[in-house]
């Protein structure tokens, strides 16, 4: 469950104790097309804030991207993929997280810290 003092009305800040659960929860809500658009944006800011070079809304909505590669167009990820994807991407752990290997991605498409391989 997604703690009640998150507030879309005010300005997103980084989480230091945010939970694996929360984050997949808001990674669910941004996914789906029917959530406001100001609660998405402030989750998505969260998730940024908390995790700097996650860049959600490029694995969420082009994979292609942010895999750099072509191939993945077309690849539905679940929100806890996308969590375990983002995490590993920004060297954190949660708990209740699963451990996944990217990719290896060029170093001129890194805007964050090198993947975990």
């Amino acid at each position: 469950m997604i703690r009640s003092e998150f507030n879309p009305k005010e300005e997103p800040y980084a989480v230091a104790d945010l939970t694996y659960d929360e984050l997949v929860e808001m990674i669910t809500d941004v996914s789906d097309p029917d959530t406001d658009d100001e609660v998405c944006s402030y989750y998505a800011g969260i998730i940024e804030c908390t995790l700097p070079g996650a860049n959600l809304s490029d694995l969420i909505y082009w994979p292609n991207e942010w895999f750099n590669d072509e191939a993945k167009i077309d690849i539905d990820l679940s929100p806890t993929e996308i969590a375990n994807y983002i995490l590993a991407w920004t060297e954190r752990k949660l708990e209740g997280s699963e451990e996944v290997t990217l990719p290896a991605i060029p170093a001129s498409k890194r805007s964050g810290p090198p993947p975990v391989i």
